[in-house]
């Protein structure tokens, strides 16, 4: 079963997507993070039927969604980044306001970087509330998984440095305005092992990044439950866990307005966005 959001006639609805058709099933649920918290509903309601160029696809969020994200999370790109194996999950923050939907547009805000790079991630999406989870049981509190892609503003992130000390600017780096694709939407009851799928990010249908999720050094279930251990977590929440190796700043490759980025994930689909560049 795959949920998600979108528009359509000018309106915002919540959509059960299916093959050739995307069912709009918002008067089933008083929210989104309603139809995270119960999504089989959705195949037990038949709304308006909608051709997939119809609609424009929103990122599967609420508005209250705490996005957090895993760096380093995969040995080989620690080893790139030339940083240690983190002790602990390295974790980081962006806003809602940060994402967007797939097909939308990778807001190259040209004024304060030039200087983006892309990095291909799985997400889970949180369906139900959990404080201090166990590993055991964290993948109980996860309504499915989608594909996120980390775009980072390198100039910006890496740029400060204090006694010959380098310091990261994650607000600068990753969560400007309009420059996070997550989607195209959320997998609920398709994927038993989140520990066993293929991800690959491809620029302009060149592949970057090919790796399995196998890799990451912090499980999904071992993210959830650290994140749970700081702060609670309520349904539409997300964590992104982390990028493998090829990211672009280390080939010296860096993305540039009209560049098509895909970020393929194993049984969810591809998150398809273009760089646009802003004001």
């Amino acid at each position: 079963m795959r949920i998600g959001r979108f528009t359509a006639d000018g309106q915002d609805r919540i959509g059960l997507f299916e093959t050739d058709s995307v069912i709009d099933v918002t008067p089933a649920f008083d929210s989104f993070a309603d139809a995270l918290s119960r999504p089989d509903d959705a195949e037990r309601y038949d709304g308006e039927r909608f051709e997939p160029g119809e609609i424009t696809h929103l990122p599967p969020i609420t508005d209250r969604s705490a996005v957090f994200c895993a760096a380093l999370n995969y040995r080989k790109h620690a080893e790139e980044s030339g940083r240690p194996v983190p002790e602990r999950p390295y974790l980081f923050t962006k806003f809602a306001r940060s994402l967007v939907g797939n097909g939308e547009p990778i807001s190259y805000h040209s004024s304060v970087t030039n200087e983006i790079d892309y990095e291909g991630e799985l997400a889970c999406i949180i369906g139900s509330s959990c404080r201090h989870v166990s590993a055991e049981e964290a993948l109980q509190h996860v309504a499915g998984y989608t594909v996120l892609n980390d775009v980072s503003a390198r100039d910006l992130q890496l740029s400060f440095s204090y006694d010959d000390e380098s310091m990261v600017d994650w607000v600068g780096g990753k969560a400007m305005q309009s420059t996070t694709p997550i989607g195209p939407v959320v997998v609920c009851d398709e994927i038993d092992d989140p520990q066993d799928l293929d991800l690959a990010s491809r620029v302009n249908g060149e592949t970057m990044q090919n790796e399995t999720t196998g890799m990451m050094i912090y499980s999904v279930a071992e993210l959830v439950a650290y994140v749970s251990s700081l702060v609670e977590l309520q349904p539409g929440d997300v964590i992104s866990t982390g990028t493998p190796e090829g990211v672009g700043v280390f080939q010296d490759i860096s993305l540039n307005p009209g560049d098509e980025v895909e970020v393929e994930v194993e049984r969810i689909g591809t998150l398809r966005n273009t760089v646009e560049e802003v004001d």
